[in-house]
C-alpha cells in the first residue's frame, strides 16, 4: 500500500512542532497512532525522515526532500474537499493564512480582508502580525500562504514582489520643543530620546538606513500603538509609518517633524514561497486585493 494522507499529516505536523506529543494534539490523535503512522511512512520510504534528539524529532535531509510536496498535497486535498462541499460551484473557498509586519498587518490589510470575506463568505482567513524577520521565517517554514513586509528579503526560496509605496515620518508630541520647528537637520536627531521598534523591525531597519547610524533607543517597544502612546505622553521622539499616525496627525495629537535631506520613502513587499501551492482563494486574494502589485505574477482563476 502507498503513502496515505494520514501519514503525510503526521509527518508535516511533526516537522513543524518537532515533537510527537504536540503533533498528536494538533491532529487529535493518540501518540501511539502518530508513532505508528510515522513508522509506516518511514518503512515505505525505506529510511528515517527525522533525526532523534531526545524527545525532539528534527527533520533530516531525506525529510526535507519531501516536506514541500507533502504540504502542497495536503493543501490541494483540502481544496478539493472544500470544492466538493460547495453547492453553488464557487471555486473561491478555503482558508488563507496571512502574516504581515506591524504597519501592514495593523493598518493596511484589515480593510482588504474585510472586503474579501464579504465577497467570498465561504472562505476563511487568519492574519498574524510579526516583525519582518519572523514574517520571512513563517513564509520559509510554510506557515503562511502570503507574507507582507516593510523591510527587505533576499532568500533564494522566496519570491519578493513590490507592492505599495510608504513613507515614514518623525513624530513628537504637540508639547515637544520641536513641535513648532519648520525643519530640523539630521544632526539634531542624534541626541534625542528615541522610542523605536525592536531589532528585526522593517520600520527600524529603514530609519537607521536613512539616518546612517545605528540608534541606541531611549525606549524600545514591540508595537506601533505603544510607541504612539509613549510619544503622545511626551516621553520621546519616534519614526513610524505615515499610515499608522494618519488620524493622530490630522487631529493634532501628534506632530510631524520635517527633517532636511532625510529620505524616509520605502516600499512594501509581498512574499511567496516559490515551492508552496497557491489555492484558488490565495490566488484570488493576491490578484484582486493586492492591486498595487504586478498582476502578471498572479494567474487568472
Amino acid at each position: 500500500m502507498g503513502l496515505t494522507i494520514r501519514q503525510l499529516e503526521v509527518f508535516v505536523s511533526i516537522a513543524k512542532s518537532e515533537t510527537m506529543t504536540q503533533a498528536a494534539k494538533v491532529l487529535f490523535l493518540s501518540q501511539s497512532a502518530c508513532s505508528a503512522a510515522l513508522a509506516e511512512l518511514e518503512r515505505h520510504l525505506k529510511g528515517h525522515v527525522f533525526d532523534r534528539h531526545g524527545k525532539r524529532l528534527v527533520i533530516n535531509e531525506r525529510g526535507k526532500l519531501i516536506l514541500a510536496n507533502s504540504i502542497n498535497i495536503l493543501a490541494q486535498m483540502a481544496e478539493i474537499e472544500g470544492r466538493l462541499a460547495r453547492t453553488d460551484g464557487s471555486l473561491v473557498s478555503g482558508h488563507v493564512q496571512l502574516v504581515a509586519s506591524s504597519t501592514i498587518g495593523n493598518y493596511v490589510l484589515p480593510p482588504m480582508i474585510g472586503q474579501f470575506l464579504s465577497m467570498y463568505s465561504t472562505s476563511t482567513m487568519a492574519l498574524k502580525v510579526e516583525n519582518t524577520e519572523q514574517v520571512i521565517r513563517d513564509v520559509l517554514n510554510y506557515e503562511a500562504d502570503i507574507g507582507f513586509i516593510e523591510g527587505t528579503c533576499s532568500h533564494e526560496n522566496v519570491e519578493v514582489i513590490p507592492w505599495k509605496h510608504d513613507e515614514l515620518v518623525v513624530i513628537v508630541a504637540p508639547t515637544h520643543t520641536l513641535a513648532t520647528a519648520k525643519a530640523v537637520a539630521i544632526s539634531d536627531l542624534y541626541h534625542m530620546h528615541w522610542i523605536l521598534r525592536e531589532h528585526g523591525s522593517g520600520t527600524r531597519e529603514k530609519f537607521e538606513e536613512a539616518i546612517k547610524i545605528k540608534m541606541t533607543p531611549f525606549l524600545e517597544l514591540g508595537q506601533t500603538e505603544a510607541i504612539k502612546q509613549a510619544v503622545q505622553a511626551g516621553i520621546g521622539v519616534s519614526c513610524v509609518s505615515r499610515a499608522a499616525v494618519f488620524d493622530e496627525l490630522a487631529a493634532g495629537q501628534l506632530v510631524e517633524i520635517k527633517v532636511e535631506s532625510l529620505d524616509l520613502r520605502r516600499d512594501f513587499f509581498i512574499l511567496l514561497h516559490k515551492k508552496k501551492y497557491r489555492s484558488h482563494a490565495v490566488s484570488r486574494f493576491l490578484r484582486e486585493w493586492c492591486t498595487g502589485a504586478d498582476r502578471a505574477f498572479f494567474p487568472v482563476i
